[in-house]
């Protein structure tokens, strides 16, 4: 772990080298400079090692992130207005956290991608701002930590943990069907698709926990062939296919087991707000 971390750095020192070189010797903008961080061109590969998590802070757009075979985390990105916004990555002691950082409209405030999170990328409304649509291949075993003020977030066959929340839009989740645990949230109006995986490797109960406390809906595709525990708090009528057997029993609580009977591999647990629904699904 340590030896990927310092490579991590070596890798991020010389961009930066080569950055100041190129533009000979200027420095770099102050919010850049301040937080470590260095800018990424649209297409970059960063190490990273087993077990260590990759975080993505952004502000308007969308992040997908797909399970991959490699042994570098790689991110590629396309901008609405390149001018207003940059991608830029720093290391921290968990791994590597990425940013979309847009210039200052305000002088006695500076943006920093930081690693504690509480300084700003934008001093903007995230709606009114250039949107960034990233996409990001992550090696298998790695974690996946993201939020995003105005857009949606996605993943397909993350194994590691995955924690993801979406202040105004949508999350889609494809489950990886590793050992690793999925939460994802939203805000107000956002809903959730999640499709867990056939196969489970475990070798521990696979945790899936979903939010959407408002008036979004939680859609889960299960395969009719897992075993799975859950529990789901909602205010509305739960939509669940005749498939799973499921006798409906009324909110706000509905406790229960899918699939074949035996030990779980996945527990589901689900809160929507006063508004949304619950919907679950069969899937091959």
């Amino acid at each position: 772990m340590i030896d990927a971390r310092r490579s991590v750095r070596l890798v991020l020192g010389t961009w930066l080298v080569m950055a100041a070189t190129a533009s000979g010797g200027a420095a770099q903008s102050p919010a850049v400079e301040q937080s470590g961080a260095v800018e990424l061109e649209r297409k970059a590969s960063l190490p990273i090692a087993a077990g260590a998590t990759i975080e993505v802070r952004a502000v308007n757009g969308e992040a997908t992130f797909l399970g991959d075979g490699g042994n570098e985390v790689v991110v590629e990105y396309a901008r609405d207005v390149p001018a207003d916004v940059k991608v830029v990555a720093l290391t921290t002691p968990e791994g590597l956290t990425l940013c979309t950082l847009y210039a200052s409209t305000d002088p006695k405030k500076a943006t920093a991608c930081s690693a504690d999170g509480k300084t700003p990328l934008a001093t903007g409304k995230p709606k009114d701002l250039s949107r960034v649509r990233l996409r990001i291949r992550v090696p298998a075993g790695v974690h996946v930590k993201a939020t995003i003020g105005e857009g949606d977030l996605k993943s397909q066959g993350i194994t590691g943990n995955l924690r993801f929340y979406a202040g105004k839009g949508n999350v889609l989740v494809h489950d990886g069907g590793g050992p690793g645990t999925i939460h994802a949230g939203v805000g107000l109006l956002g809903s959730i698709d999640a499709v867990i995986a056939k196969e489970q490797r475990g070798p521990t109960l696979r945790h899936v926990r979903l939010e959407s406390p408002g008036s979004g809906r939680v859609r889960v595709g299960m395969p009719v062939g897992v075993s799975a525990s859950y529990m789901v708090a909602t205010q509305r009528p739960a939509a669940i296919d005749k498939v799973f057997g499921v006798k409906k029993g009324d909110p706000p609580v509905l406790n229960g087991h899918l699939g074949p009977s035996g030990e779980s591999l996945v527990r589901l647990d689900v809160d929507t707000g006063i508004a949304g629904q619950f919907m679950l699904v069969p899937v091959k």
